[in-house]
């Protein structure tokens, strides 16, 4: 959510929202290597206690969200591992 002062305070964020709401729901995070930082960080709160805390200091159960990442990482090496000898 958006801090005090600013449009959108006192609502939560699009994503714990979403998830608060439908809970069974699948989350996916497309090229997660290209994402800040923070946003590993927060993810990896919600990989860890399955939960995530909202702007409101909500706690958002992810139990029951399916959560996919996909990564162009490593790409070069696996093509070049998979080349013929």
């Amino acid at each position: 959510g958006a801090p005090p002062g600013y449009v959108g305070y006192g609502e939560g964020g699009v994503l714990t929202e979403a998830v608060r709401r439908k809970p069974y729901s699948v989350v996916l995070l497309d090229e997660v290597e290209k994402a800040h930082p923070d946003v590993h960080e927060m993810f990896f709160q919600v990989f860890d206690k399955g939960f995530m805390e909202d702007g409101e200091g909500r706690f958002i159960d992810f139990k029951n969200t399916l959560i996919l990442l996909t990564t162009n990482a490593g790409t070069d090496l696996i093509a070049s591992l998979c080349k013929d000898p």
